[in-house]
């Protein structure tokens, strides 16, 4: 009986193993049938799009459109794909630059037809041309069409694309949410998008590893100066310079691009720099995107933008002639504009509403009242065209597309049950089989699984009595710590009083100043107890050039470097680490603007890095006052009485080096120091490259 029990378990088994493998041969074949051979787009027609792109940011419409035609004519061989880029280019100009949505539609139906080609046009540009068909929905105010449009490219991307091709799509999701002032809910999609993007890079594609990854990270930062988050809004724009000083050596056929981009981010930096009061950071970086952005071909209403931020500026600090060049410059610029989109309208607005300032701040209230008029007459217009979006419901428009799409789903399922159903029966023998198998071997292990399980139950009880032991022990500590502070500081505040009195001398003043130094320890100690347990928050943390995060350090602080004549020197290499960007940028510029504030005017700074396979060392050397040996062993402590005012009177708070030391710590590094008083002194910071 046995014998015959064994032989059906090995055919049920056997039979398993076979089933098994024909369905991976019929999954294998059926991918493999899909797979066709994908259209290239030609390449002179790629760099048309861009030079026309170019031309259109510059506010050059007929050269943009002209431009594209000439080249597009003189390509001997066209295929499918380079006709789909030409429809969707002139698609977007006539829907954004040119406001004939009838004529965007049609480029959109000769979209449509090419797309019918075939499997040759990837499934990436049937999603694009979804989304415009959106696009234009939404600009006839057909907004539950668009949604609906929207969500069905959403769906079949996120079922046929990788991460790459998915960011563009997020990053549109979260414009509509920012189009409609949400800046909170459009801020994790921007942020997504920038994730999904990475898997782009190296592809080869331009828009994919050019455009798309500095636009992510700018429109993230402008979202968080809406929210009037400036710090954070100014480190995504430093992000967004950096990517881009990082990809223009390997993208010189697209310069112009990158030179204009790294315009437009220094100008909105600069906004954001003056609204923290960083004025002159904040001019320097107006003028440099100023400077860039008006030269021909250059995203010149960008330049206009940047204009108005500097006036303002000056406005705000009293200097209304600098301002007066900026506005009068503007006079002149404005009327010409060939594209009036709703750039130029928001541009034209702030305009109004910054001259309306230059007016009053000039006593010429009359020339205010008239400036202001026109604001408010513009603004008003406005906002009647957004008010309709802005109370359109995204989220419960995409519900509705999803049960949609669910009862859809259903009616398909529905004819292919009868099919399933055929197979299962074919399958629930086998299954009775295999559980069988399984139930004898079950009863093996359901007596080692109990004594398993008791064990795990007594051992949980043992920890759960061990953690309230801890947490118990812990409340008692900080108890006991938090009463001996108020005794003990009336101990020392008493050997003071007595030590004030010129008859206390001798053996009895000796023994009060050990009094009083004793109990100075012990409430440090009691500092130290009460902060031991507090646990940091874990850091999010990613791969940067560690090199690149110190130059733009030095950049940030160059200015208060060149109010006292110092000189910064400096050297990096180019090695990446894994660290959090943001709070190791906090440590480096801590350093080095504590280098310049104790740094005598006409002096050198200089920023070093050294490195090996494990391990980075920055080192910060200045020619200042130095550190006293009095003042060594305290300048990391919190609660700190190592401050000292600058050498330029600048005002200390003493809390900077203990941050930099838990934010080194909490990377696996050390931070040290040498001085020397009257001569300088060298921080260094050591922190791991992979944690």
């Amino acid at each position: 009986m046995k014998k015959q029990r064994a032989i059906f378990f090995d055919i049920m088994k056997a039979w398993y193993r076979i089933t098994c493998l024909f369905i991976c041969l019929l999954l294998c074949f059926a991918c493999n049938s899909n797979r066709t051979e994908k259209l290239e787009l030609s390449l002179e027609i790629d760099n048309a799009i861009a030079d026309a792109s170019n031309y259109l940011n510059s506010g050059q419409l007929s050269k943009s459109i002209t431009h594209f035609d000439s080249v597009f004519q003189k390509v001997d061989k066209k295929n499918a794909l380079d006709y789909w880029e030409k429809y969707n280019f002139l698609a977007g100009v006539y829907l954004n630059y040119d406001f004939d949505i009838d004529k965007s539609e049609s480029y959109l139906d000769s979209m449509y037809l090419v797309l019918n080609y075939g499997d040759q046009i990837s499934q990436y540009r049937y999603v694009l041309t979804t989304f415009l068909k959106g696009d234009i929905l939404q600009a006839r105010h057909k907004y539950n069409d668009a949604f609906q449009s929207y969500f069905n490219g959403r769906e079949y991307a996120i079922e046929n694309l990788d991460d790459c091709h998915v960011s563009d799509l997020t990053y549109r999701l979260g414009i509509y949410r920012y189009n409609q002032k949400q800046y909170s809910e459009a801020i994790p999609f921007f942020k997504k998008a920038i994730e999904e993007n990475r898997a782009c890079w190296g592809n080869g594609d331009l828009q994919q590893n050019i455009n798309e990854p500095q636009r992510y990270r700018n429109t993230l930062a402008l979202s968080y100066e809406k929210l009037g988050k400036y710090d954070s809004a100014a480190y995504y724009f430093i992000n967004a310079l950096a990517y881009l000083e990082e990809i223009k050596p390997k993208y010189p056929e697209r310069d112009l691009f990158i030179n204009s981009a790294l315009g437009v981010v220094k100008g909105n930096l600069g906004g954001v720099m003056a609204m923290l009061g960083k004025t002159g950071v904040a001019e320097q970086l107006l003028k440099s995107s100023i400077a860039i952005n008006s030269q021909p071909d250059y995203d010149f209403s960008d330049a206009q933008t940047a204009k108005l931020k500097l006036a303002k500026l000056y406005i705000e600090n009293k200097e209304l002639q600098k301002a007066a060049i900026y506005l009068n410059e503007l006079d002149i610029e404005l009327p010409q504009a060939e594209v009036k989109n709703r750039r130029y309208l928001d541009i034209l607005l702030r305009w109004y509403l910054i001259k309306g300032e230059y007016y009053e701040k000039n006593g010429e209230m009359e020339m205010a009242f008239d400036v202001m008029k026109s604001y408010h007459h513009l603004n008003d217009s406005i906002q009647s065209i957004d008010q309709e979006l802005k109370f359109v419901d995204v989220e419960g428009s995409f519900l509705n597309a999803a049960q949609k799409y669910e009862l859809s789903i259903l009616n398909r399922d529905n004819k292919i049950k009868n099919i399933y159903l055929a197979t299962a029966a074919g399958f629930t023998l086998l299954l009775a089989g295999f559980l069988m198998v399984n139930w004898y071997n079950l009863k093996k292990s359901i007596k080692t699984n109990a004594l398993i399980l008791q064990k795990n139950r007594d051992l949980q009880d043992t920890l759960a009595a061990l953690e309230f032991s801890q947490a118990e022990n812990t409340k008692i500590m900080y108890m006991v710590a938090h009463d001996l502070r108020n005794p003990i500081s009336s101990m020392i505040m008493m050997a003071n009083l007595i030590l004030d009195d010129p008859q206390v001398k001798g053996e009895n003043k000796y023994l009060l100043e050990n009094i009083k130094t004793s109990c100075n320890n012990s409430m440090d100690l009691i500092a130290e107890m009460l902060l031991s347990n507090k646990k940091n928050s874990k850091l999010a943390k990613e791969q940067v050039e560690i090199g690149r995060l110190l130059k733009y350090c030095v950049e940030i602080l160059v200015h208060k470097a060149e109010e006292k004549n110092q000189n910064i020197n400096l050297n990096t290499l180019p090695v990446k680490a894994l660290i959090s960007k943001e709070k190791m940028w906090r440590v480096l510029t801590n350093l080095i603007a504590n280098a310049i504030k104790f740094t005598p005017e006409g002096k050198t700074i200089d920023v070093n890095m050294k490195s090996n396979n494990e391990k980075i060392t920055i080192i910060i050397k200045d020619e200042g006052i130095g550190i006293p040996n009095s003042m060594k062993n305290l300048i990391f402590d919190w609660d700190t009485m190592g401050k000292r005012e600058g050498t330029n009177g600048e005002k200390p708070f003493g809390m900077g080096l203990a941050i930099c030391k838990q934010i080194i710590t909490a990377h696996d590094g050390n931070i040290w120091f040498e001085s020397e008083e009257n001569v300088g002194t060298t921080f260094y910071v050591e922190f791991p490259i992979k944690n």
